[in-house]
């Protein structure tokens, strides 16, 4: 971590983050949620929120509060239901399967207010590598500088080998612990970074198979696939590397006047650009 430096967010901005849930965060946060969602544990689905919200609402409003800033999320609420999705048509063996955590909507809730605050401010908190989770950036602009790299690397005549680490089960093995201090280190007040310990903190899944339930599961590691600040906190415990990499290697200049290029990130989707057979072993060691 010491490479990498430690930032701290500016004060307007922590003081936004820790601010009250408002009705229109919790409004928002309904309208705009995917449709037909399979529900949590709880079987109560985005559908059920949407038809009662004018009888609900300002319970929702007090309820994510409470989940917010009084910290009281129950065990019931991080319970979460793993299936288990086929890859391919016709699977045959576990690898041929991806785990899906449904978990409860207003645990869903809670993350997406919480996402929905976070977004505006992660171009600052993350490199210009990462096109996931910043406003602005999308995965076929990361599609496309690769492609120009390529182009370019062709046109000058330059050595380019494209080189994309595979990250098995990104998602499932990011240690909390680890987690933890990158939003430390990324300038996250103890504060808030105790709300997101309390959406981890306790929270168990039980695996669905051929409609049986077999479980619970404490969850010691990961971020859900399944919760919406998944793709958010994946991206920042992927920054540390990718700011390594962009101190460490030469990359390859896109256009006449433009800054190198190294890497290109989609959360754990990464693409790095090698000019010399020496970058290599400085790759491994940054990983």
């Amino acid at each position: 971590m010491a490479e990498i430096g430690r930032r701290n967010l500016p004060t307007a901005w922590r003081e936004q983050l820790e601010q009250p849930i408002t009705p229109e965060e919790v409004q928002i946060a309904v309208r705009k949620a995917g449709k037909k969602k399979a529900p949590g544990s709880d079987g109560l689905g985005l559908e059920f929120y949407k038809a009662n919200w004018a009888t609900i609402k300002d319970d929702m409003g007090e309820l994510m509060n409470q989940m917010f800033i009084e910290r009281k999320v129950s065990p019931q609420q991080k319970h979460g239901v793993i299936v288990c999705l086929p890859k391919i048509c016709e699977p045959t063996t576990l690898a041929d399967f991806r785990p899906i955590t449904l978990l409860n909507t207003d645990c869903k809730m809670m993350a997406r207010i919480i996402v929905n605050r976070l977004r505006p401010i992660m171009a600052e908190l993350l490199q210009q590598s990462q096109f996931c989770g910043v406003p602005g950036r999308t995965i076929f602009e990361a599609v496309a500088t690769v492609r120009e790299a390529i182009a370019q690397a062709e046109i000058r005549r330059v050595p380019l080998y494209i080189l994309s680490p595979d990250f098995q089960e990104a998602f499932d093995r990011i240690s909390h612990q680890y987690l933890f201090s990158i939003l430390k280190s990324s300038g996250f007040s103890d504060w808030f970074i105790d709300r997101i310990r309390g959406m981890y903190e306790g929270a168990a899944s039980s695996v669905q198979i051929n409609g049986h339930i077999a479980g619970p599961i404490p969850i010691q590691c990961s971020v859900r696939q399944g919760c919406h600040m998944s793709m958010i906190l994946l991206a920042l415990c992927v920054d540390p590397l990718l700011r390594i990499l962009e101190q460490k290697l030469h990359g390859i200049h896109i256009g006449k006047w433009a800054n190198k290029t190294v890497v290109v990130a989609y959360a754990d989707d990464v693409t790095i650009f090698v000019t010399s057979p020496m970058d290599l072993p400085v790759i491994h060691d940054a990983i």
